[in-house]
């Protein structure tokens, strides 16, 4: 007996990209199991009934990229799909298939996308989103902290990142184009291994860089197919991150890397703590009647 959905149709057909966060298989007699999912990205979420008309294309767990696929949709967000529809993005075309209600601050995904959106250079924007589009790491680095006291606040991992990233790129004015977004998008994701040590204490600079560098691997020899140069700079970049203060002569672009980490950590902390104190001096206000 085959499972019968009763819904009334709002729209066409649409083409829906976002994130699977929940899937459950219902058994279907002798067919293939009918799934129930939910699918989200930065702006909406659907509850999925899917078909599976074809073994050769069933979907048997959550996949750890972005999923694109045809929606039929209904009342209140739901929706019925098929898996013949599905498309699975390794690299995705921005980051706003990650979903929202996960995300400490949804806001930070369509920050880092609107800054490498700009870049000229598609293997270097394509890069990052192939790497924070799995949403094992994505959502994890949104997420996430920094493990300098006083900043482990979630979402400060990606705030700083962006941070970096974005003083960075002004300050390598006068180098080239491609260089000044090779440090942009080294200083983006130079902390990206923190997500690995949340709780290290104190800070291992060298663990973290490593654990950066494992995270980044697969995209690095994905960009390294066409644009070695490019992944040995970013890679060397982040493994620099473990040397700061080191008295031998750092390529230029990392140099500016450490230094604007070490400047955004130090504002970003001070952002903090004067947002702490302004806080803890109005809850000592009295009430006005």
């Amino acid at each position: 007996m085959s499972i019968i959905v009763n819904t009334e149709w709002q729209s066409e057909p649409e083409i829906f990209t976002g994130t699977i966060t929940e899937l459950t298989e219902i058994p279907n007699a002798g067919d293939l199991p009918v799934l129930e999912l939910t699918i989200e990205n930065s702006f909406e979420q659907y509850e999925v009934v899917m078909f599976q008309p074809h073994r050769d294309l069933q979907l048997t767990q959550i996949p750890d990229c972005a999923v694109q696929l045809v929606l039929w949709e209904g009342e209140r967000g739901s929706a019925v799909s098929r898996s013949d529809t599905v498309i699975l993005l390794d690299t995705p075309d921005t980051l706003l298939h990650l979903p929202a209600s996960k995300l400490c601050c949804p806001d930070l995904a369509v920050e880092i996308e609107l800054f490498i959106g700009a870049c000229p250079m598609q293997p270097l924007a394509d890069f990052v989103r192939q790497v924070l589009g799995q949403p094992s790491i994505g959502m994890r680095f949104l997420n996430g902290f920094m493990q300098e006291p006083g900043l482990r606040q979630p979402g400060s991992l990606a705030r700083h990142g962006l941070d970096v990233a974005t003083r960075s790129f002004d300050a390598c004015r006068g180098l080239s184009e491609e260089d000044r977004w090779l440090a942009a998008i080294a200083g983006l994701l130079h902390g990206i291994g923190q997500i690995e040590l949340p709780d290290s204490e104190p800070v291992d600079h060298l663990r973290i860089a490593l654990k950066g560098l494992g995270l980044l691997s697969e995209g690095m020899q994905r960009l390294g197919k066409t644009h070695a140069d490019a992944a040995k700079t970013i890679q060397f970049i982040v493994a620099s991150m473990y040397r700061i203060g080191s008295p031998t002569r750092p390529d230029p672009r990392a140099l500016v890397v450490q230094s604007t980490h070490l400047v955004a950590a130090q504002f970003q902390s001070e952002l903090m703590h004067t947002a702490k104190t302004h806080l803890g001096d109005a809850s000592t206000l009295p009430l006005i009647p």
